[in-house]
C-alpha cells in the first residue's frame, strides 16, 4: 500500500509540473516553470512545502526561530516530527535548514534558524510549481 501511495505521490508531482508549464505557456508568461530532473522534481515535492512555509515566515516577520520551525513542522507533520531532524545541517551543507549558533550548541526554541541556498532553492521551486498552478486554476 505504501508503495501505491507513493507512486501516487510522484504522479500528481509530475502533473502539477505539467499543468504549471501548459498554463505558462497558454498565457505566454515566458517559458513556464524549470523542467526539473525525477530527483529534484522528487526532493521539492517531499520538502518543497516544509520549505516554502519557513522561507514564508523569514519574509513575513524577518525572523524564524527554532520554536517558529518547531510549530510549522508540526503543523505539516504532527507531533511526531523527530524524523524531520535531518532538514537541519550547517549553512553550506544540502540540508533545508540551520540554527545560527555555534556547532555542538544544545537546542533552545528561542535560536535563531535560517535556510540554506539548498533550502531557499526547493522553496521556490516549490512555488513555482504550486503556486503558479494554484493561481491558474
Amino acid at each position: 500500500m505504501a508503495e501505491l501511495l507513493d507512486l501516487v505521490r510522484r504522479a500528481e508531482a509530475a502533473l502539477a509540473q505539467v499543468k504549471g508549464y501548459v498554463a505558462a505557456r497558454v498565457k505566454q508568461h515566458g517559458d513556464g516553470p524549470p523542467v526539473l530532473s525525477p530527483a529534484d522534481l522528487e526532493r521539492v515535492e517531499k520538502l518543497g512545502s516544509v520549505a516554502h512555509r519557513h522561507l514564508e515566515r523569514l519574509e513575513k516577520h524577518g525572523s524564524l526561530t527554532l520554536g517558529d520551525s518547531l510549530a510549522i513542522r508540526r503543523e505539516l507533520y504532527g507531533e511526531n516530527i523527530r524524523s524531520t531532524a535531518n532538514l537541519f545541517g550547517r549553512k553550506n551543507s544540502g540540508a533545508l535548514f540551520y540554527r545560527q549558533v555555534d556547532y555542538g550548541t544544545k537546542r533552545n526554541n528561542s535560536q535563531p534558524v535560517n535556510l540554506t541556498e539548498e533550502g531557499r532553492r526547493i522553496a521556490k521551486l516549490w512555488r513555482e510549481l504550486h503556486l503558479a498552478a494554484q493561481e491558474d486554476g
